[in-house]
């Protein structure tokens, strides 16, 4: 593919990446509101988490071999236009199952997004192809940070955080529109099967496939959660406002784009499993710090910013490796592995929810340091599976 028409597609990805990335970090500091639009306890509002991963889950486990040949860059176009219109619609919903099932829908196109956009360029810069992936969650990171940062300034000025999703929305459709003119009749090159990975061999067959789709299944429910909760949890134990705990939400997504921008930077230097260890020690050290801090606002914050560096590289390298590996069916293994990191989104936020009602929110510190264990220790098996296959 010429370099031209590469650096087109990953420009207009990033841009729908950072507008994603508004409307998915704007949700979580809007948990309260959205509690109150549908008479509902923050128990069972943490369900939207669960409805939009598990569309997002049926994606992934139906179109991943579509998008194969249909193309990536058209499914991700149709996926994100659909996830702005329902994301959008779910602002005005007053009744708690349409408010689900509209962002049930938003998850079918988040899923199929998620997949989509990192595959797609993971193929265009198959050289490059983790600096480029971390690249593009670099502006996914940014949109994320800006996302909290809207709903913030929205309840100051309207009292209503809702715009923060309804802007992120407009922007994706505007972009949208411009990829449909440039880039959805484009073919994209086909890809020569990797060498680890026979041509007839099934993609679903491969144990390191599953072993790297638990580590992803670990780490998606785990910066959800965070993500999801933190600003309900710095509100909850801290003597922070609801404005300046969203701003500590906000906080957490700047860190985790650092993170990805360190990705992007050293990702071409070093090894993937290198820059993967380097991120799961970093987070390793903000868990403990998270479970120093509970009651203290300005600690638990940097011990959120710390977890946020840490995972920052961590899914976009894991993708880059997984486009290497299977080069001959990209969208049938990651359709795998976004499904399995689906599972983790719609059932770790969604625990910490019944967590912190049964036990109270002390015990939210100890549910975030028993996940990033385990995501060290399935990273772990995972490396043990590659030495041995």
């Amino acid at each position: 593919m010429e370099e031209r028409v590469a650096k087109k597609i990953l420009v207009l990805t990033c841009l729908a990446y950072l507008a994603n990335g508004i409307i998915t970090a704007a949700v979580g500091p809007l948990l309260s509101q959205f509690a109150s639009n549908n008479n509902a306890s923050l128990a069972e509002i943490g369900g939207v988490y669960s409805a939009l991963f598990i569309g997002a889950l049926l994606a992934n486990m139906t179109l991943g071999r579509l998008t194969d040949r249909w193309g990536q860059h058209r499914a991700l176009i149709v996926s994100l236009i659909l996830y702005a219109i329902a994301m959008t619609a779910a602002t005005f919903s007053r009744w708690l199952p349409l408010t689900f099932g509209l962002i049930f829908v938003a998850g079918l196109g988040y899923g199929t997004a998620n997949l989509c956009g990192n595959v797609l360029v993971g193929r265009v810069y198959k050289e490059k192809s983790v600096s480029a992936v971390n690249w593009l969650n670099v502006f996914y990171g940014i949109g994320a940070f800006t996302g909290p940062l809207l709903v913030s300034l929205s309840l100051f000025l309207l009292k209503d955080g809702a715009p923060a999703i309804w802007f992120g929305a407009i922007a994706m459709l505007i972009i949208m529109v411009v990829m449909i003119l440039q880039v959805f009749d484009l073919q994209l090159e086909n890809q020569a099967p990797a060498a680890e990975i026979q041509p007839g061999k099934r993609v679903t067959s491969s144990i390191f496939l599953w072993t790297l789709s638990l580590v992803v299944l670990v780490y998606v429910g785990t910066e959800a959660t965070l993500g999801g909760w933190s600003t309900t949890y710095l509100q909850k134990t801290t003597s922070l406002p609801i404005e300046l705990a969203a701003m500590g939400a906000s906080a957490f997504w700047l860190a985790l784009t650092g993170g990805r921008l360190m990705g992007a930077l050293i990702g071409s230097r070093i090894s993937e499993v290198k820059l993967l260890i380097l991120c799961l020690a970093i987070s390793f050290v903000g868990a403990l710090l998270f479970l120093l801090s509970y009651g203290n606002g300005w600690f638990s914050v940097v011990a959120l910013l710390i977890m946020g560096l840490g995972f920052g590289a961590i899914y976009p390298t894991i993708m880059a490796v997984m486009t290497n590996t299977f080069r001959h069916a990209p969208g049938q293994a990651g359709g795998v592995i976004t499904a399995m990191g689906s599972i983790g989104g719609s059932l770790f936020p969604w625990l910490l929810g019944v967590t912190l009602q049964a036990y109270g929110m002390r015990s939210g510190t100890y549910y975030m340091g028993a996940l990033v264990l385990a995501l060290i220790l399935a990273f772990v098996l995972n490396q043990q599976i590659k030495k041995t296959s």
